[in-house]
C-alpha cells in the first residue's frame, strides 16, 4: 500500500475546511470536542445550513449523541454571544466558544449580529439537520433522488434481509443440490461436508456482505474433472480381498521391516494406526462409499512412502497389497478432488445466482434492507449511466464529517470518494471531507469493518491530523500506557499503524485516593508457575485469575465502606461504588465466570455484552417450550419443555408425569391451551399471557442472574413478536427462531440488553467498553491467546492482499505449499493484530487504574514457553521488540525471560506500573449495610373482601381442578379404552383400512378432528379438501407422525373424509318435525365456536350436586372450589333448525372399533362417566341466556331445542344398534325448568340459602 504522510497536530479552529483530512483521535483525546468545532465553523465560517452539512457514523446510538452534543454546543455558542452582547458575566466551562468566536472574528471578519442570525437559524430548523448513520444516508440519498438514481418511489425497508438470502439459497439447493441428476459421488461428498441450505445461505449473507471482495477460486475449476469411479472400484475391491485375505501376512511383514525404515515415520505406534484405518476404510468394498472415510496414516502403506522411507542399504518392504494400496491412494486423492472441485463449482454457481435471486426477489417486492441501501448506492455512483448523480449529491451535501471511520469497509469509502473527489462546476476549492476515527480502536472485523480501507483513506488525504491530549485518563496512567505501547516499535503488527504517545489534557478530573492497599495506576499480576515448576495450565490461570479478581473487587468495595477509598475532592469526595468498577472480557462466557465470582463474594454485577440474545440459554429454553406449545402432545418434547428454568419442574415432578396420566393429561391441555391462544391472537400475546400464568419471572428472579435472565426472556419475546408479522405461521416463526439460534442476524436489535440499571459492578465485552469510561477497570483475561488463523479453504479464507484488498480465498486447499503457508501467516497476522487493537481499547477504558493479568501459562499436555510466551500477545508488547512478528510466533522465550521484560518495563515506568505475582487470598465476602427497615402497618380494613374470585370452566368443574387453564375445551379427556357394548355382541366388524376407526387417537387428534368441521362448509364439499389438508398438517406439528409412505398419508386423508361425509349425511333425529342433515346446514343458520362467560356468585358443588340429583341427571358427585367470577366456554356450534336453537358438540372419544361400541348404551356411559350431562346442560344455560336478548319473543319451551352430541367415529348413514337408533348421535332436551333452575344457581348470592 501507498506510504502515507506524516501527522500534524489539529487546531480545529484553524485547519483549512477544503479537501480530505483524516484526523487521528486516540481514545479519550475529544474526537466529539473537535467534531462540534468542525460542525460550527461550516455554520458560520462556510456559511452551510445545517441541512447541508453531511455528518456520519456508525451506530443509531451514536448517532443520537452527536445530534445532541453539537446542538448543545450551538446553545452555549449562542448563550456566550448574547451574554457577551449584554455585558453581562460569562458562565464558566471550556474555552470551545471564546476559541470558536476568537477564529471567527480574527480570520474570517464575522460580526456578532450575523454569527447569531446563523445559529438562530441553525437551532430553529436543527430537527432537520444530516446527521445520519452511513444506512440512513444512504436512504436520504436514494429518497432525494430516485429518478437519478433509477430507484422505485415507494420501499419497504426492512432492517435484514435474510429471508430472502434464505430463499435464494434454498431455491439454489432445491434446483442443484435435490435435483434427480446430481451425481450420486458429489451428493455423498456434500453430505460429509455438512452441507446444508442453511449453510449455503450463511456463505452467501458474507458473500453479500463484502461486495468488493475479491473472490479466488482455484486456477483450473473449470476444467471438467470426472471421477474414476471405474478404476476406483476395482482397485478398492483388489484391495478389499488382498486385505481379507492377506491381512496377517502384511502385518509381520511390516513388523520384520521395521528396522529397514525410517524411524522418524514408521513408529509403531503410527503403524498400529496405519492398520487400524485400513481395517477401518476397507471394512465395505464399495470404494466410492468408502470416500468419507478419513482415517489417518493410510500412506504409510502406499508403496511410494515404503520406498521413500527406507533407509540406505536396506532393502524396501514389497507385497501386492502395497502397490495396490498406492494406486488406490492416488485414485482416492484424484476423486477427492474431483468432488471437491464440484462442490466448489457449486459454491460458485450459488453466489453467483443467489446474488441475483435475491436482489431480483426484493425489487420484485419493492423491499431493501439496510446493506443493499449501501450497494444500490454505490451502484449507481460508479456505473457510468448516471454520471451526474455524484455532483447532485456533492450540492445536496457540500461538506461532510465522518465519525468512526475506522470502522469503515471499502464500499463506504468508495461511496465517499466518489461523491466529494468529483469535479463540480460551482465550486474553486475542494469540498471539505473530514474523516475522523483511530485506527487502533478497529475491531469490529467480524461486522466486516475493514482497516486496511481506513489506511488507504489517508492516502487520499491532502493532511492527516492527530489529537494527542488525553482527557479522560489521570496522568500516571497515561504515562504508564505510553511506557507499554512504546516499548515495542511494531506494537500492533502492522507498518502503517504505529502508536504516539498521548499527552496529560486539562480536562478536570475526580482524584482517586486509596489508602487501603494502593496500587499502580497500571497494575500487572503475573501468572504463578505450577507445582511443577512448569508454566501453569491454562484451565489453572484462569481459576486463579477469576478468583482472585473477585477478591479484589470485593476488597475495594469493603475498604470504600470504611472510607478507605474514594472519588472527589475534599469534602464532596463520595466512596468508591460498584458502578465505578468494570470488568472487561472477551465472552459471554467469561463473564459468566467473574459474575458468578462476584456471587459468591455478595458482591452486585450486571453484564454488557453485544452477543445475540438468540445465543443465550434463555432463546434454547423458550425454543423448547414453543416446541412443546406447537406439539404438546408429543411427551417427549413436552416434557422437554417442562424440564426448562423457565417452567421449573424437577427431575422427579418429570418422572411423575410418566406414571400419572391425570398430570400428564394436564399438562398436555395447558400446552394446547396456549397453542389456540398462539393461534388467535400472536405469539407475542401468547407469551405475555403464558408469562403471568406459568409464573415464570418470578421463578427467573429468584436465581442469582435472574434479572438477566428475564431481560434475555422479555427481549426475546419482543423479537419473535416482530419476527411474527413477517412469519404468521407459528411453525414457521419456530423454524425462524431456530436457524437465529445457529446464524443469528449481526443487528443490534438482538445484542443482549442490560438488565438492571442499579449500581453493580459492570462486566462488559471489550467490543462493548468501546467508547465508555470508568474509574477503576480490570482486565483479567488479556494474557490469554488468541484463536490464530483457522478455516478449512474450502468455505472460504478472508485475508487482505498486498495491496489491501480484500480476498476471499476458495481455492487456498488446492495451492502449493508455500502459498498455503503464506495464506495462513496472513490470517494469523490479521487476526493478532485486532487482538491487540483489542488490548489498546480495554486498556484505555480506565480513568485512574487498570489492573491486568500477564505471564505464561500452557496447554493440557503440551509444554510451556512456546505456547506460554508467543501465543499470549501481551507478552509481544513487552518481549517482541526485536523480533518480526513471524519470529514471534516461531520464538520460543522462556517465562524467565518474560518475567524479565515485564520487571524491566516497571522500573522505567517511574512508578505508573506495577508488576507483582497474582494473589492469592482466603475468599472475601462484602457484608453490605442495609438501612433499618421502616416499621410498616396495614390501615384497618373498611368492609369485609371476598375472595377467591376467578374463572372457571367445564373441565373444572367436572374433575375438580381449582384453576382452569385452557381456552377450548377439545376432548383432551378422551376415553382410549373401548367402552364394552350392552347386550349381545354384535357379529364380527372388520373396519376397512380407510375406516375413521382407524384415525389416531389422543388430544392431538381430537384438536385436528375439530378443527377440519369447523373451518368446512358443510353445504360445499369442494372446502373439505383443504380444511382436510390443515388439519393433517395440525395433527403433524401436534407431534403424531404420518403413517409411513405417501399412500399412508392418503389413507389418513380418505379417514378424515369419510368421517366428515358420515357426520354431515347421517340424518339427526332432533324431535323436530324433519330429521336435519348437517350437509344441508348453511353457515348463515350456525355459528362456531360461541364464546360465553357466565357470571357466578357462588356456585358451589354441593348446591350443583343437589339440583343434577333431583332431576335424575346421571354424574358423578363433583367436587369443586366454590366459583365467584366467571365460567368460560366455547360451544362448538349452535345451529337452528324447524324454529329451535341446538347446541353440538363433536367428540372424537374412540369407544371401540364396531358399530355397537357407538349404539345409545354406550354413548350413555360415556356421557355419564365423563360429565357430558353437565357440558350440555351449562352450554344450555348459556344458548338460554343468549337467546334471551337476541331473540325477540323467545319462549324455552319453543324455542330451546336441545343438545346433539356427536360422536364422530362411529356417526354413520347406514349404521343402527339393537333398538335401531343411528349410532354416534346422543341427543337430549333438558326439561326448561331445570335449565332455569340451573340459571338460577348461576345468580345466587352470599345470601342465599
Amino acid at each position: 500500500m501507498t506510504a502515507t504522510p506524516d501527522f500534524q497536530p489539529l487546531d480545529v479552529f484553524d485547519c483549512p475546511l477544503e479537501g480530505i483530512r483524516q484526523i487521528e483521535a486516540s481514545a479519550g483525546t475529544g474526537k466529539t470536542w473537535n467534531i462540534c468545532g468542525l460542525y460550527l465553523r461550516l455554520l458560520l465560517e462556510s456559511r452551510l445550513e445545517v441541512q447541508r452539512i453531511l455528518v456520519v457514523t456508525f451506530t443509531n446510538a451514536a448517532t443520537a449523541e452527536l445530534r445532541e452534543r453539537i446542538r448543545l454546543r450551538i446553545v452555549d455558542t449562542l448563550a456566550w454571544l448574547r451574554a457577551e452582547q449584554a455585558g453581562e458575566a460569562i458562565a464558566g466551562g471550556d474555552d470551545f466558544v471564546e476559541r470558536l468566536v476568537r477564529a471567527a472574528r480574527e480570520r474570517h471578519g464575522l460580526q456578532t449580529d450575523d454569527m447569531l442570525a446563523r445559529l438562530d437559524l441553525a437551532l430553529a430548523t436543527f430537527d432537520e439537520a444530516s446527521i445520519f448513520t452511513i444506512h440512513g444516508f444512504c436512504q436520504r440519498a436514494l429518497a432525494d433522488t430516485p429518478f437519478t438514481a433509477q430507484m422505485p418511489l415507494a420501499m419497504e425497508l426492512v432492517r435484514d434481509d435474510a429471508d430472502w438470502v434464505a430463499e435464494a439459497a434454498n431455491d439454489f439447493w432445491r434446483r442443484r443440490v435435490a435435483a434427480d441428476d446430481l451425481d450420486a459421488g458429489l451428493a455423498g461428498h456434500l453430505v460429509a461436508s455438512k452441507d446444508s441450505p442453511e449453510g449455503f445461505a450463511a456463505l452467501l449473507k458474507r458473500h453479500l456482505a463484502k461486495p468488493l471482495a475479491r473472490a479466488a477460486w482455484p486456477d483450473d475449476l473449470d476444467a471438467a474433472r470426472a471421477i474414476p469411479a471405474d478404476d476406483l472400484a476395482a482397485t478398492h475391491a483388489v484391495a478389499f480381498r488382498l486385505w481379507h485375505e492377506r491381512r496377517a501376512e502384511i502385518d509381520d511383514l511390516l513388523q520384520r521391516s521395521m528396522g529397514a525404515l525410517s524411524a522418524v515415520s514408521y513408529k509403531e505406534d503410527s503403524v498400529r494406526t496405519a492398520l487400524a484405518s485400513w481395517d477401518d476404510l476397507l471394512r465395505r468394498d464399495d470404494g466410492l462409499a468408502a470416500l468419507d472415510v478419513d482415517a489417518p496414516k493410510l500412506e504409510l502403506l502406499g508403496a511410494s512412502r515404503l520406498a521413500a522411507a527406507t533407509k540406505k542399504k536396506q532393502v524396501t518392504p514389497q507385497h501386492e497389497f502395497f502397490d495396490v494400496a498406492q494406486r488406490l491412494l492416488d485414485l482416492r486423492a484424484r476423486a477427492t478432488q474431483a468432488l471437491a472441485y464440484g462442490r466448489l463449482a457449486l459454491l460458485k454457481a450459488l453466489l453467483d445466482e443467489g446474488t441475483r435471486a435475491q436482489r431480483e426477489a426484493k425489487r420484485r417486492q419493492r423491499v431493501i434492507a439496510f446493506d443493499d441501501m449501501l450497494f444500490n448506492l454505490h451502484d449507481r455512483l460508479t456505473r457510468g449511466d448516471s454520471p451526474w448523480l455524484p455532483g447532485e449529491l456533492k450540492k445536496r451535501f457540500p461538506a461532510a464529517l465522518i465519525d468512526e471511520f475506522q470502522d469503515t469497509d471499502p464500499l463506504q469509502f468508495a461511496i465517499f470518494r466518489t461523491i466529494y473527489t468529483t469535479p463540480t462546476d460551482d465550486t474553486l476549492s475542494p469540498a471539505p471531507l473530514f474523516f475522523v476515527g483511530d485506527p487502533k480502536q478497529a475491531i469490529y472485523s467480524f461486522r466486516n469493518a475493514d482497516l486496511h480501507t481506513y489506511i488507504e483513506a489517508g492516502t487520499h488525504a491532502v493532511v492527516r491530523y492527530s489529537l494527542a491530549d488525553n482527557q479522560r485518563s489521570s496522568e500516571a496512567l497515561i504515562h504508564a500506557l505510553n511506557q507499554l505501547f512504546a516499548a515495542n516499535p511494531r506494537a500492533f503488527m502492522m507498518d502503517a499503524l504505529a502508536y504516539q504517545a498521548v499527552r496529560f489534557g486539562q480536562k478536570p478530573r475526580q482524584p482517586l485516593v486509596d489508602t487501603s492497599a494502593p496500587r499502580a495506576p497500571l497494575q500487572v499480576w503475573t501468572l504463578p508457575p505450577a507445582d511443577d515448576g512448569e508454566p501453569i495450565f491454562q484451565r489453572d490461570a484462569t481459576t486463579a485469575v477469576v478468583a482472585t479478581t473477585a477478591d479484589e473487587i470485593a476488597r475495594l468495595l469493603a475498604a470504600a465502606q470504611r472510607g478507605e477509598v474514594t472519588l472527589g475532592h475534599a469534602p464532596n469526595e463520595r466512596p468508591l461504588a460498584a458502578g465505578d468498577i468494570a470488568v472487561l472480557v472477551r465472552s459471554n462466557a467469561q463473564g459468566t465466570q467473574i459474575r458468578q465470582a462476584l456471587t459468591a463474594r455478595a458482591v452486585g454485577s450486571v453484564e454488557l455484552s453485544q452477543a445475540s440474545v438468540f445465543r443465550s440459554s434463555d432463546a434454547e429454553e423458550l425454543d423448547r417450550v414453543l416446541t412443546a406449545i406447537l406439539e404438546p402432545a408429543r411427551e417427549r418434547t413436552l416434557k422437554a419443555a417442562l424440564s426448562t428454568e423457565l417452567m421449573g419442574c424437577d427431575a422427579a415432578a418429570i418422572a411423575d408425569l410418566s406414571g400419572d396420566e391425570s398430570a400428564l393429561l394436564a399438562a398436555v391441555q395447558r400446552f394446547a391451551g396456549w397453542r389456540e391462544l398462539w393461534l388467535q391472537r400472536g405469539v407475542g400475546f401468547m407469551l405475555r399471557q403464558w408469562l403471568a400464568a406459568e409464573q415464570v419471572a418470578a421463578r427467573l428472579l429468584a436465581r442469582p442472574d435472574g434479572e438477566r435472565r428475564l431481560t434475555n426472556l422479555l427481549h426475546l419475546i419482543e423479537c419473535l413478536h416482530e419476527a411474527g408479522e413477517r412469519h404468521a405461521a407459528p411453525d414457521t416463526l419456530l423454524r425462524w427462531l431456530q436457524s437465529q439460534r445457529v446464524w443469528p442476524d449481526a443487528d443490534d436489535a438482538t445484542q443482549l440488553r442490560l438488565e438492571s440499571d442499579q449500581n453493580l459492578v459492570q462486566i462488559v465485552t471489550i467490543h462493548k467498553s468501546k467508547g465508555l469510561e470508568y474509574p477503576i477497570v480490570f482486565c483479567p483475561f488479556l494474557w490469554s491467546a488468541s484463536r490464530g488463523g483457522r478455516g478449512d479453504g474450502l468455505t472460504g479464507l478472508a485475508y487482505h492482499d498486498d495491496d489491501g484488498q480484500t480476498v476471499i480465498d476458495y481455492g487456498h486447499a488446492f495451492r502449493d505449499e508455500e502459498r498455503q503457508k503464506e495464506i495462513r501467516l496472513r490470517l494469523k497476522l490479521e487476526e493478532s493484530a485486532e487482538t491487540l487493537r483489542l488490548v489498546y481499547v480495554a486498556l484505555t477504558r480506565a480513568v485512574h487504574r487498570c489492573v491486568i493479568v500477564a505471564g505464561c501459562y500452557r496447554t493440557a499436555g503440551r509444554y510451556p514457553s512456546a505456547t506460554g510466551s508467543t501465543r499470549s500477545l501481551l507478552n509481544w508488547l513487552v518481549a517482541g521488540a526485536d523480533l518480526t512478528p513471524e519470529q514471534w510466533f516461531e520464538h520460543k522465550n522462556g517465562a524467565e525471560s518474560i518475567a524479565a521484560a515485564w520487571a524491566a518495563l516497571a522500573q522505567r515506568s517511574d512508578g505508573a506500573i506495577g508488576v507483582a505475582p497474582l494473589p492469592r487470598g482466603e475468599l472475601v465476602t462484602l457484608q453490605t449495610p442495609r438501612p433499618a427497615p421502616d416499621t410498616l402497618a396495614a390501615l384497618p380494613a373498611p368492609r369485609t373482601l371476598s375472595g377467591g374470585w376467578r374463572i372457571g370452566s367445564f373441565s373444572a368443574i367436572a374433575h375438580g381442578a381449582a384453576h382452569d387453564r385452557s381456552g377450548v375445551d377439545h376432548d383432551l379427556r378422551v376415553v382410549e379404552s373401548p367402552v364394552a357394548p350392552a347386550g349381545d355382541v354384535a357379529p364380527a366388524f372388520r373396519p376397512s383400512e380407510d375406516d375413521p376407526l382407524h384415525f389416531p387417537r389422543g388430544p392431538a387428534a381430537g384438536e385436528a378432528i375439530h378443527q377440519a368441521f369447523e373451518s368446512i362448509t358443510f353445504t360445499d364439499r369442494e372446502t373439505w379438501p383443504h380444511a382436510i389438508t390443515q388439519s393433517l398438517q395440525l395433527l403433524r406439528t401436534m407431534g403424531v407422525p404420518d403413517t409411513p409412505g405417501a399412500e399412508g398419508q392418503r389413507l389418513r386423508a380418505r379417514m378424515l373424509q369419510r368421517m366428515l361425509e358420515g357426520t354431515l349425511d347421517t340424518p339427526l333425529p332432533l324431535g323436530t318435525p324433519r330429521p336435519l342433515r348437517l350437509s344441508e346446514l348453511p353457515n348463515t343458520r350456525r355459528l362456531v365456536e360461541l364464546e360465553f362467560h357466565l357470571p357466578s356468585h357462588r356456585l358451589d358443588a354441593n348446591t350443583l350436586n343437589d339440583t343434577l340429583a333431583a332431576h335424575g341427571v346421571p354424574m358423578p358427585r363433583l367436587s369443586f372450589a366454590t366459583l365467584r367470577g366467571f365460567l368460560k366456554g366455547f360451544i362448538d356450534l349452535v345451529f337452528e333448525h324447524d324454529g329451535r336453537w341446538f347446541i353440538l358438540d363433536w367428540k372424537s372419544n374412540h369407544l371401540g372399533d364396531t358399530p355397537a361400541h357407538y349404539g345409545q348404551d354406550a354413548m350413555a356411559a360415556a356421557m355419564r362417566d365423563q360429565g357430558y350431562h353437565l357440558q350440555a346442560l351449562l352450554y344450555l344455560v348459556a344458548l338460554d341466556r343468549y337467546l334471551r336478548h337476541r331473540l325477540a319473543g323467545y319462549d324455552p319451551q319453543r324455542h330451546l331445542g336441545g343438545a346433539a352430541y356427536l360422536f364422530v367415529r362411529g356417526v354413520r348413514p347406514d349404521w343402527r344398534d339393537a333398538a335401531g337408533a343411528p349410532t354416534g348421535v346422543f341427543f337430549q332436551r333438558p326439561a326448561a325448568a331445570l335449565i332455569a333452575r340451573l340459571s338460577a344457581l348461576f345468580d345466587e348470592t352470599e345470601a342465599a340459602t
